[in-house]
């Protein structure tokens, strides 16, 4: 291939001999270069040195180079080093060791073992991945000729692989809605989940077990009913589909209107939204289909329906529960759940429509009346529950929150009844739990029961319980550990009262009786203080 006798001898540290005598039996063998190259190893070595391969016990240099390797392999990852650098080092402690070129082999053999990773199964309806592009489009203001540039939004279906995209003004909270809407209109329905990159107009603040979704773009995606289930920060095949599609678009539509000029946003969404029909309806690579065949037949009919009512961008206000269960907003009154009086919830409304929300937790809709002291009230406050049945790794939390105590175990069970989704529920549940080694097995016990009096579920609920030391009524007192007429005492609680607090009652009662036997009324007198007490 380029190379003679001397050349592969130096390359890989053999004799000339062995060279020929390879190169001998290649040509003897008369088959062609690909038919060798998917030749496993068994064939090869008997073509080449002949007979039945032997498994042979690896040598002292191997067993001390495959003990260096993992480290070897991180060292890589360093800005400077190389397998040359490292090779050298190797050849310092030990002389006798592997050449370079077989040193290479086994490191970059090593870093391909330790960076395998695993088939992700897709299904038709449950999620779209969406992002925007390196690369911006140009509009050109033709009065001026400022040219401005413009954001790419993509999105895809995992399943079919069937694409949109558009220009947007920004990667703002605005703009990315708009887009993802735009999306969902195109595909003709809504998936389970949307899934995001990092964007901090989708994601204020990224986290392992429960990230902190934007509340405009998660009550964007309560309206179409899907959930949000950001990326994972730093693993790029969490989102590896949505960068070759961008990829794609890059080799597609940008190659379609590459020297063309547009003078506004409109022109240039419909010179990209011409080329991507030309671009889901061409043969995908290695399949027999295009993409939007593949949708038609396989995914288009998975689909959610999507609602009546495009989402509008709504305003926001913070109101107080009062004690009838009624929220205010321009002096009309808005019925809630009882287990929310006395709490601050998050108003979010438009011309039409009056949502109240708990925290990121919806808790009810309202047509908006603007009546002035008027009062809507509804029926019904169901929240939308858990679907699906238990995996198994979820099924494996509920084992050990059980060994660890009842409350842990009944609160995550809540927990997972009230997120949207099966995967964020298992990262909300496995969070909670790991609060066990910062905090203790007790302080997570009572921050369970407090955060499930409150009727609050999830991960950063737990965190911000044991943070400002909410849990600390519902742990177990130092004078409280005994137990009274051989009965466990009770716990201390500022909503428990006690033995004593009742016989100071019970006393006080008695004297206040015997103090009205000693008070002489009237007949007229009696008789009207009874009917003012009725």
């Amino acid at each position: 291939m380029g190379m003679g006798i001397k050349g592969i001898s130096s390359a890989f540290g053999l004799s000339r001999n062995t060279v020929r005598k390879y190169v001998r039996a290649y040509q003897e063998s008369g088959l062609p270069i690909e038919k060798v190259l998917e030749m496993s190893d068994e064939h090869l070595y008997g073509m080449f040195v002949g007979g039945k391969s032997r498994v042979r016990e690896p040598s002292e240099r191997r067993i001390e180079l495959e003990a260096l390797l993992p480290e070897y392999a991180s060292r890589l990852k360093r800005k400077g080093v190389t397998v040359r650098k490292l090779f050298e080092e190797y050849r310092r402690g030990h002389p006798d060791g592997y050449r370079h070129a077989n040193f290479g082999i086994l490191l970059r053999r090593y870093m391909l073992q330790t960076k395998a990773v695993g088939h992700v199964e897709h299904y038709a309806g449950d999620q779209m991945y969406i992002d925007f592009a390196g690369d911006r489009l140009e509009v050109t203001d033709e009065l001026t000729g400022e040219i401005r540039q413009m954001e790419v939004f993509v999105a895809i279906l995992p399943c079919s692989h069937y694409t949109y995209c558009e220009a947007v003004r920004s990667q703002r909270k605005e703009d990315l809605i708009t887009a993802c809407e735009n999306a969902l209109h195109f595909f003709g329905g809504s998936p389970m989940v949307i899934v995001p990159d990092n964007l901090k107009s989708a994601v204020l603040r990224s986290d392992r077990n429960e990230p902190v979704i934007n509340g405009d773009f998660e009550a964007f995606a309560e309206h179409y009913g899907c959930a949000v289930y950001p990326a994972r920060v730093r693993h790029p095949k969490d989102k590896a589909l949505v960068e070759n599609a961008v990829k794609l678009i890059y080799r597609s539509v940008y190659a379609d209107i590459e020297g063309l000029t547009f003078h506004d946003l409109n022109s240039l969404n419909l010179a990209i939204r011409t080329s991507l029909e030309k671009f889901n309806a061409g043969r995908m690579a290695s399949r027999e289909h295009s993409r939007r065949e593949l949708f038609e037949q396989s995914e288009a009919d998975y689909l959610r329906p999507l609602p009546t009512m495009r989402y509008q961008m709504k305003e926001r206000r913070t109101a107080t529960v009062m004690r009838n269960s009624y929220v205010t907003l321009f002096k009309h009154h808005y019925s809630v759940p009882k287990e929310y009086i006395g709490k601050r919830v998050d108003i979010v409304y438009d011309a039409d429509t009056l949502e109240v929300f708990h925290g990121l937790r919806h808790v009810t809709t309202h047509h908006r009346d603007d009546t002035p002291y008027g009062y809507t009230q509804k029926a019904s406050h169901n929240l939308p529950g858990r679907h699906g049945s238990y995996e198994k790794d979820l099924g494996e939390i509920f084992q050990r929150a059980a060994s660890i105590d009842n409350i842990v175990l009944v609160y995550l069970k809540e927990v997972t009844a009230h997120k949207r989704y099966l995967p964020i529920a298992f990262r909300s549940c496995r969070g909670i739990l790991s609060l066990e080694e910062k905090y203790g097995l007790e302080r997570l016990v009572a921050a369970c029961a407090c955060a499930s009096q409150a009727r609050l579920y999830g991960y950063q609920e737990v965190l911000d319980i044991l943070e400002k030391g909410g849990d600390a009524d519902f742990l177990p007192s130092a004078d409280g550990c005994g137990t009274e007429g051989g009965l466990p005492a009770l716990p201390r609680h500022k909503n428990i009262r006690g033995r004593e607090y009742f016989s100071k009652t019970i006393t006080l009662n008695n004297l206040k009786t015997k103090a009205l036997h000693c008070i002489s009324f009237p007949r007229s007198r009696l008789h009207h203080r009874n009917r003012s007490h009725r």
